[in-house]
């Protein structure tokens, strides 16, 4: 039974991963080939996402594996045949308890490793090519808007590099807003980083709450070209790159250089532990309603239905348990309700079907006396 699980996991995992890949790749490709860059940036982009893929749909993929297989079974009457044969309903749960058991240590590994280190690197990544878009998008006589809230435009751009009469206007807080004009700037490039040095200009700051223009005249100025795109927001370390057994327990040290709450981290090591138990509980959840199913000419067709509606609704009952953690730290054990109410309605559907076969063979031994 277990070896019976495999083929269907690795068929519908390659195409619930391609569909939610793919979906994902179309806007992707139209947004970083727009932007001028290559196919080789495009599938390293893909490549680095591939692991949240991964982590999302292998809940759904056990469950989908699960459910073909005991809806095959049921068709070709193994199931009648194994229980006629005196084989108990949690001995016919344990292939399905070592298949999810299995998926589960593949889900933690990418939930504690591989999704935080591919998450960092895919930030880090488009960070370069957000840097790389600010400053490529200099270009002289036009009003341009690499983000939201900020205007800049060069006169020209001289055979040297040179940019000619700079304006740049920057609203992006509410409260402020700052005017930069410079009769000349230079772009530098180091690595990643792009820097405007402005000379001969003037800083012109509004505070809307203050009704208060201020003026700062100056000979030179650097300015941080990145941050026009969002691509740079300081300094600050993220909570992925700290192991799960640390954002456990953050220390101050923490929470100073990430700049987040206790609660967040505490969140986040929370959910790379309960990721993986989707894996090992839903295909048992499949199974066991599924077993709850006799012969009947239109199938398991209702059971199939009640094990989605059973699914959705741990799934759906997640989201809130998630939002109070964020909220309060001491409420960390309820985001493991939803697996615990999973794991107690399997248990309850196989006690009632090893009952339901103790009454049919009752029955038929009384009626046989």
């Amino acid at each position: 039974m277990l070896s019976q699980l495999t083929g269907p996991f690795a068929i519908f995992a390659l195409i619930l991963i391609g569909i939610y890949w793919v979906g994902r790749a179309i806007g992707l490709f139209d947004q970083l080939i727009g932007d001028g860059q290559s196919v080789g940036v495009f599938l390293e982009i893909m490549i680095l996402f591939l692991p949240q893929v991964i982590a999302i749909v292998l809940p759904v993929v056990t469950f989908a594996a699960a459910i073909y297989v005991a809806n095959r079974m049921h068709s070709e009457s193994e199931i009648v045949v194994v229980q006629a044969a005196g084989v108990a309903p949690m001995s016919m749960l344990k292939p399905f308890l070592i298949f999810g058991l299995m998926v589960a240590i593949f889900a933690a590994i990418l939930s504690h490793y591989l999704v935080p280190v591919s998450a960092v690197r895919l930030e880090d990544r488009q960070a370069e090519l957000s840097r790389d878009m600010a400053a490529r998008l200099i270009v002289g006589g036009r009003f341009l808007h690499p983000s939201e809230n900020v205007t800049f435009f060069v006169r020209e751009i001289t055979d040297d590099g040179a940019l000619t009469d700079l304006f740049l206007h920057d609203q992006r807080d509410g409260d402020r807003d700052v005017t930069y004009t410079a009769h000349k700037a230079l772009l530098f490039r180091q690595d990643d980083d792009a820097r405007l040095v402005m000379f001969d200009g003037l800083i012109q700051t509004f505070d809307a709450k203050e009704s208060l223009l201020t003026k700062i005249q100056f000979d030179e100025f650097v300015f941080d070209i990145g941050t026009l795109t969002g691509a740079k927001q300081g300094v600050r370390k993220r909570m992925r790159e700290y192991s799960t057994l640390e954002a456990l327990f953050p220390t101050p040290q923490m929470l100073e250089a990430t700049g987040v709450r206790a609660e967040a981290f505490i969140s986040e090591a929370h959910q790379r532990l309960e990721q993986p138990l989707q894996s090992l509980v839903y295909p048992m959840v499949g199974f066991a309603v599924l077993l709850l199913g006799g012969f009947s000419r239109f199938g398991v067709m209702r059971q199939i239905f009640g094990a989605v509606f059973i699914v959705v609704f741990l799934s759906a009952l997640a989201v809130p348990m998630r939002d109070m953690l964020r909220k309060d730290a001491s409420l960390w054990y309820l985001i493991y309700l939803p697996d615990i109410i999973g794991i107690i309605i399997v248990l309850v559907l196989v006690r009632l079907n090893s009952l339901r076969g103790r009454f049919k063979f009752r029955r038929r031994t009384g009626a046989a006396a």
